[in-house]
């Protein structure tokens, strides 16, 4: 807005930002209520057999959710060198954990020999089949590197030199004063040099200074060979008019290698069909040569994966080349590249740049006065890499492997030069990671937009910057911001085992990042936290997105925002957590955001591509279900133009920002088609121009500024309103919703603000503003008519609400939700305007309600009058005394403390295969019981016989007394938060889940090499057999849980099984600093952590139900 403030403009149009639920009714004479008592089920929500038929079908697929939607881990695996047995014990692990599948990645042990144990090596080889084999076997799935690890598509033993290995071109340059002569060109470094090197050009240009030439005094420069392919000889005097810049160009091998490798594994050219050639050879000669592997991959899921694009050009390298690059150039630009190559030096390609808001389109060079032609001869340049990318390695190479059961994955761009969406197209599977996006939900937008007109389902790599030894609740904090990007699966970094072949410290292997495992206490917790993750992933892969606006975004050189933390006295644009200073990083304003409106970037090819296109009855581009498309940047590509015209000629809203849309990207001449084409597009009803109000030079400059438009009230005039929105603005709810085919949606939502960054904006309005604190009440409206049902993202339990309105059109339902916690919705398509309950509940002072087929129910936690509106007319009044919430007392803690044993390396594993003996040690961890007894429960800090200083487990036990005739159920709150993980039984029942009977996670025993025992270090052998998972249990963000099924009238017993993370015991013994925001980010300390729940009340609650039969 233009004054700066918040808008206030809500999308329940005649409605403002009070809940239209909690309306005061002027109350009739009561008619008849029943209280509800405790059910024969023992249960104080209601029973299974006893819910709604979409209730019902919600549970049948979110209390027990299939292994497919779970989290998957990357390992870390210390070359070839862990043991069989070892490798057996993990993968019991990793199964018996929940999770999908397992990404294989070597990293170097040092202790280990590489020409034994590396990539390439037989072990290598007997050890990859043997994992892939029983992961398959276990129904689980395989991804497999492009290479030695991330880094790149590399082959050992591939020839640097050949057109299959990554080539590049070279410079160097010289600076010929005026009227000088020169007789050999300048030659780059010996360290640059490379055998195999081909001249391929020169010439010089006047420098107006040392980086800026005229572009009109181009001089080409012929030249003779000397004594070697560096020694290039010429005759030649540069004119008198000033000084010429001299770039001479060579082409060669990069020479880029990964390791460990038992030779050289070179990187293969991207650029090349002979590169995915090379790549295909290798595969066929060591995945693919067993029959029997071969025919379980083809039945099995199994992936290929490429990192982050860290593929580099070399020392003195200005990009990546093939031999007929420059031909194909001209082939679709229409013109030379070569006189302009030297632009490229510079660019994001030697190395990533860390700066969300780098230049576009300049490297090191520039053309004198003319910044707009240098800018359109980078993106043409860019743009045929880019595309050769696709068509000569991620498109064969999704073909070849798809042929033979084997899909791809790939982290789409960044970091390097290439278009940052457009590549989603050529993959399987696209991913992104947070850790080069600093968990800023605005970058994630890049990549959503592709995924959703794909409908593919797109994945984050998560966790590398939490600290080594922290805790759940910072890594689920950057899943679910990811998640309220759009995206719809984790793949957590990066699991370790714990026996190795080097010299390792407690608690075992080790690469100095956060490592999930069996090291942690809380491992045996993985199933549910991984069932809980299955229920997001499963809800954000349900049918289609419908996300509300497109972006049109191109870039080709897309800085990331890795520690990109620098608050304090002086914080800076491109030093900051965006987020939570509610600045927009590329559409700087956040209205629309604040409005609940769903949006993502994307480049305009997508339009094109095959399966999107324009629903002239829903006036939507589908598959993602975008509503209108916002012009930001001020290029946008004739072909693009020319589709958005003709699709807003059918209905297509669009808005254009201030003067965006003003050229083309590329050196093509068609500027003046472009506005002929936007002067058409600006002409229709559909469009409307939105004005900046805060305009800055450059929009996507480092400069503060552009947070205040007017697009959303542009969007209003054209009835574009969110699919799920706000009754009104709010800075902390961010959601993503879906629809399945029968028309029913699926609402994701996320509390990701606690106000504790908005000091550091530089929005004033933001920073001056009251901390909205860490809870939020308000009304989620959802467009249509739908019957609103609650899924419990920690039980899978589906409650159909009775607390809801129907106003004009839109569905209207109350959420209460606390910082750093999810919601799950779903929304049952009304028929023919009837919602299944006869009657819901329209006003009511209740703490909460929930419907059932011929009834509705209230819930009290207090003594009070409860008055109650049903949309059928009938108003109630019921008296309820509901007991005081009290403390569980009289606890029996034994804490047992985890702390390394003292002879190191005590525990050994050996193994000899074709000779080769391996030996893995480890120093095994010695348990200390401390017992306690404790009044009320409270963390292991303030129990003086434990303290901050212990890490372990905890097992707890106390009884307690349930008067059933006096409530109808309680809720067991440990407290606001807690840290880690933990189990809870009540009266010997699991409480918030049963053992899974999912077939996909059913107990399997994994065994050992031939027997059913492996060595478990000290020379015993120990059976290596699975455990049951469980599907559910206490949110580890609120945990708070209904325990009615679990009571009995009289006495009860309670038992809790606590995990703590090792990062209080590592502090203690010194192994880890203190540090806050480790890494430069915000809140990702470092510290000495509060263990064990805060405390264990019952809080009673009277439930009254009224009849809604007609």
């Amino acid at each position: 807005m233009k004054d700066g403030s918040i808008s206030r403009r809500g999308v329940l149009r005649g409605v403002g930002a009070t809940s239209v639920l909690a309306a005061a009714a002027t109350w009739a004479t009561p008619g008849s209520a029943s209280a509800a008592g405790l059910r024969e089920d023992k249960s104080g929500g209601e029973s299974s057999s006893a819910k709604a038929g979409f209730a019902r079908h919600l549970e049948s697929k979110y209390i027990d959710p299939d292994r497919v939607y779970s989290g998957d881990v990357r390992w870390w695996l210390g070359d070839a060198a862990h043991t069989d047995e070892t490798l057996l014990e993990q993968l019991q692990a990793l199964y018996d954990g929940g999770f999908r599948g397992v990404e294989l990645c070597m990293q170097d042990d040092a202790g280990a020999p590489n020409n034994l144990y590396a990539y390439g090596s037989a072990m290598w080889s007997h050890k990859w089949n043997l994992i892939m084999n029983k992961l398959l076997d276990l129904g689980m799935s395989v991804y497999l590197t492009s290479g030695t690890n991330w880094s790149t598509s590399n082959v050992p033993g591939l020839d640097p030199d050949s057109q299959a290995a990554m080539q590049n071109l070279t410079l160097a340059t010289a600076t010929v004063t005026a009227g000088s002569s020169m007789s050999a060109l300048p030659a780059p470094a010996a360290n640059a040099r490379r055998a195999g090197a081909r001249f391929v050009t020169a010439y010089a240009y006047k420098a107006v200074s040392a980086t800026v030439v005229d572009a009109a005094t181009r001089a080409d420069l012929p030249v003779t060979q000397g004594a070697d392919v560096w020694t290039q000889n010429l005759t030649w005097t540069a004119p008198n008019d000033g000084d010429y810049l001299v770039f001479a160009i060579w082409t060669q091998g990069t020479y880029q290698t990964s390791s460990p490798a038992v030779t050289p594994s070179y990187a293969t050219n991207y650029f090349d069909a002979r590169g995915v050639a090379a790549l295909r050879a290798f595969w066929e000669t060591h995945y693919l040569s067993d029959a029997t592997l071969r025919r379980k991959i083809l039945k099995g899921d199994v992936q290929l994966f490429m990192d982050s694009l860290e593929i580099t050009p070399g020392t003195s390298g200005i990009t990546w080349w093939s031999e007929d690059m420059a031909a194909e150039f001209r082939k679709r630009k229409g013109y030379d590249i070569m006189p302009f190559i030297f632009l490229m030096y510079g660019l994001p390609q030697v190395n990533a740049v860390y700066n969300a808001y780098i230049d576009r389109a300049k490297g090191t060079y520039d053309l004198a006065g003319d910044a707009n032609r240098r800018e359109k001869i980078i993106n043409d340049f860019l743009d045929v890499l880019t595309h050769m990318y696709m068509e000569r390695l991620l498109i064969p190479l999704k073909e070849w492997l798809n042929s033979v059961g084997i899909e791809t994955r790939a982290q789409i761009s960044y970091g390097r030069s290439f278009e940052i969406s457009e590549p989603i197209a050529a993959v399987d599977y696209p991913e992104a990671e947070n850790f080069n996006q600093y968990d800023q939900v605005d970058i994630f937008r890049l990549w959503s937009g592709g995924a959703k007109l794909t409908n593919k389902v797109l994945s984050s790599e998560s966790g590398a910057q939490l600290p080594q030894y922290g805790p759940r609740q910072l890594q689920l904090k950057d899943f679910y911001r990811t998640y309220a990007a759009g995206f719809q699966r984790m793949i957590w970094h990066v699991w370790a085992a714990q026996f190795a072949y080097g010299n390792y410290g407690w608690p075992g292997f080790s690469k100095n990042f956060f490592h999930p495992g069996t090291r942690h206490p809380s491992a045996r917790d993985y199933d549910e936290y991984n069932a809980h993750l299955g229920r997001v992933h499963q809800l954000l892969r349900t049918g289609r997105a419908r996300s509300d606006v497109g972006f049109i975004h191109n870039n080709w050189n897309q800085g990331m925002a890795f520690r990109a933390e620098n608050h304090g006295t002086n914080p800076q644009v491109s030093q900051m957590n965006w987020q939570l200073a509610h600045m927009g990083v590329y559409y700087r304003s956040t209205e629309l955001q604040d409005n609940g409106y769903t949006y993502d970037y994307f480049s305009p090819r997508f339009l094109s591509e095959d399966g999107v296109h324009f629903d002239a009855r829903t006036k939507t581009i589908e598959p993602a279900g975008y509503k209108a498309i916002v012009l930001y940047q001020d290029w946008l590509d004739i072909a693009g133009a020319k589709k958005i015209l003709s699709w807003a000629k059918k209905g297509l809203k669009v808005v254009i920002l201030g003067k965006a849309a003003s050229r083309t990207p590329f050196n093509d001449g068609a500027d003046a088609e472009l506005k002929k084409t936007v002067d058409a597009l600006k002409k229709l009803h559909t469009v409307r121009t939105a004005t900046i109000f805060d305009p800055i030079d450059d929009y996507f400059s480092a400069t503060p500024g552009g947070y205040h438009d007017n697009v959303i009230a542009k969007l209003q005039e054209m009835d574009v309103y969110p699919y799920v929105g706000y009754a009104g603005p709010n800075q902390q709810l961010l959601t993503q919703t879906r629809e399945d085919s029968d028309g029913n949606r699926y609402v994701y939502v996320y509390n990701y603000d606690d106000g504790s960054y908005r000091s550091q904006s530089l929005r004033p309005e933001v920073r001056d503003a009251p901390n909205p604190g860490l809870n939020i009440k308000t009304d989620i409206v959802v467009e249509g008519e739908f019957t609103p049902y609650s899924i419990d993202a920690w039980t899978g339990e589906a409650t159909q609400l009775a607390n809801y309105a129907w106003h004009r059109g839109r569905t209207v339902v109350p959420v209460d939700l606390d910082y750093n916690n999810v919601a799950l919705l779903a929304f049952e398509k009304s028929k023919a305007g009837h919602a299944p309950n006869a009657a819901r509940v329209e006003a009511t002072n209740a703490d909460s309600s929930y419907a059932l087929p011929d009834a509705v129910v209230i819930r009290a936690g207090t003594s009070r009058r409860l008055t109650t509106r049903l949309s059928n007319g009938k108003q109630y009044r019921t008296d309820v005394t509901v007991p005081r919430p009290y403390d569980i007392t009289g606890w029996s803690l034994t804490v047992q403390s985890w702390r390394p044993n003292s002879i190191e390396r005590d525990l050994v594993r050996t193994e000899t295969i074709d000779g080769l003996t391996t030996v893995n040690t480890l120093t095994s961890t010695v348990t200390t019981p401390i017992q306690v007894q404790l009044d009320t429960l409270t963390t292991w800090d303030n129990i003086p016989q434990v303290g901050k200083t212990v890490s372990g487990t905890g097992h707890y036990e106390a009884g307690f007394t349930w008067d059933a005739r006096k409530a109808s159920g309680a809720y067991l709150d440990f407290g606001a938060t807690m840290t880690e993980s933990m189990k809870v039984w009540i009266n010997g029942q699991k409480v918030g889940g049963h053992v899974s009977t999912n077939p996909t996670k059913v107990r399997k025993d994994v065994g050992g090499v031939g027997k059913p025992t492996i060595d478990d270090g000290t020379g015993r052998q120990v059976p290596l057999v699975g455990t049951n998972e469980w599907t559910g249990g206490v949110s580890l963000t609120k945990p708070v849980i209904d325990i009615s099924r679990y009571l009995k009238n009289g006495a009860n017993q309670i038992v809790i099984e606590y995990s703590s993370t090792l990062q209080n015991v590592q502090l203690d013994r010194g192994v880890i600093p203190q540090q806050q925001e480790l890494r430069s980010w915000w809140e990702n300390d470092q510290v000495y952590l509060s263990y064990g729940p805060q405390q264990a009340k019952i809080v009673p609650f009277v439930e009254v139900k009224y009849s809604t039969k007609r």
